[in-house]
């Protein structure tokens, strides 16, 4: 019987924390735009460019 690797542990929560919250930032910032102002076409740059990797570094921490 093996033990589980506390390190391996720590990785897979923050690699699915900071997926969870880069998915989140990523999808508010590009879909938000488009919903409340459909005129702007630089909306979903937000999310691909700010939120998306925002979401991704604070959920790591």
């Amino acid at each position: 019987m093996t033990t589980p690797n506390p390190k391996l542990g720590w990785f897979v929560h923050a690699l699915l924390g900071a997926s969870i919250l880069g998915g989140i930032g990523f999808l508010g910032g590009f879909f938000g735009p488009m919903i409340f102002k459909p005129e702007a076409n630089q909306g979903p740059l937000l999310g691909i460019f700010i939120t998306g990797p925002l979401g991704a570094v604070l959920g790591h921490q």
